[in-house]
């Protein structure tokens, strides 16, 4: 894979409707293409807070492996 990525999260605008009129906010995860100026080269998802928890334990368990694999090629794992 070549070029230079960075993943974002933060609060959301955006608001999910909930019984009873309340508005929970949501967690915007946001891909960046830091090697693009170009604005149509980002992506954006507008999660719930459980679903962003759940992606963010994902990459860190697939990093992990990642890791481990490198570390059995016999390449030195990335600094952290």
């Amino acid at each position: 894979m070549s070029g230079s990525w960075e993943i974002e999260a933060f609060v959301s605008p955006a608001r999910e409707a909930l019984p009873g009129g309340i508005g929970q906010l949501l967690v915007r995860v946001q891909i960046v293409d830091l090697d693009s100026s170009d604005p149509a080269a980002h992506a954006f998802i507008d999660l719930r807070s459980t679903s962003a928890r759940q992606l963010a334990l994902e990459i860190l368990a697939a990093a992990a492996d990642a890791d481990l694999q490198t570390e059995q090629d016999g390449c030195p794992v990335p600094a952290r």
